[in-house]
């Protein structure tokens, strides 16, 4: 970490565009991780077996504990997160954009569209979460102290829901051959390019994001795009080996899924 990173702990005073750009980050951290939950529980249609369903309840479980831990940060500096689960409750297929900060990704028509089969349910969390630990692993090094003690529990927990990838597309192996080694191959494709756009367009160059350089200032975002793409790709590369699978090549990153941590746009005040 840069020594020219100011910290701030809890209670401390922070100022207004620290305070309105971190409140950003965390809201579409917490309120992305809870959807996420609310996403993932609908795969429990595909479970083929009560073991894989037990895990994947699991999985949901500390999904939305994420989102508790942000929202109770949250709350510390004023903000009504009552009304941010009352609205992710009430209207889970479409949250009103304007009352909670949901990425692309995890909104209802974007993510049913991905899933046919157990295995695209264990593709996700093999090869999309890989880019979750290293995007959100970063916040464990990040200038707002309590946010960043959070993110080292979050963090523990998402390499496990990695853990959970492994172990659910080794099982579709095992119970379904090469027929079934096949498939999941033919799959990964669509869930890396997801992978690929986690965290961001490139910090340079004409594409890059209009917001990076200032959370990154601030000390926020603690690296940059470039190095969470090679902690990804070591990721994904090793887990893929693990569980018997090729690592694909050409794989464009899809950016409109992870829209919200970086729109494009200046970051926005959340409403007390």
């Amino acid at each position: 970490m840069p020594t020219t990173w100011r910290t701030y702990d809890k209670g401390d005073a922070l100022p207004e565009e620290y305070r309105n750009a971190l409140l950003h980050l965390m809201s579409f951290q917490a309120d992305s991780e809870y959807a996420g939950g609310q996403r993932v529980a609908e795969n429990m249609r595909f479970a083929p077996r009560p073991e894989e369903a037990y895990r994947l309840s699991k999985k949901v479980m500390e999904e939305m504990g994420h989102g508790y831990y942000v929202w109770n940060l949250m709350q510390d500096l004023g903000v009504d997160v009552d009304t941010r689960l009352s609205e992710l409750v009430t209207n889970p297929d479409d949250p009103d954009p304007r009352k909670v900060n949901v990425i692309n990704g995890f909104r209802k028509e974007n993510w049913s569209r991905w899933f046919e089969t157990w295995g695209d349910v264990a593709l996700f969390s093999a090869v999309v979460t890989p880019a979750a630990v290293a995007f959100l692993g970063q916040y464990r090094d990040c200038s707002y102290l309590p946010w960043a003690r959070v993110n080292s529990r979050i963090h523990k927990e998402e390499y496990g829901h990695l853990a959970f990838g492994v172990w659910a597309a080794k099982r579709v192996i095992d119970f379904g051959g090469d027929e079934a080694r096949e498939d999941l191959q033919r799959r990964v494709p669509k869930f890396m390019a997801i992978g690929l756009g986690f965290y961001g367009r490139p910090s340079t160059g004409p594409d890059k994001s209009q917001t990076f350089d200032l959370y990154y200032e601030m000390g926020l975002k603690t690296k940059k795009p470039e190095e969470l793409q090679a902690e990804y790709l070591q990721l994904l590369e090793d887990r893929l080996k693990e569980i018997g699978l090729q690592m694909p090549t050409g794989i464009a990153p899809d950016y409109e899924m992870r829209m919200g941590y970086d729109a494009g746009e200046a970051p926005i005040a959340v409403p007390a």
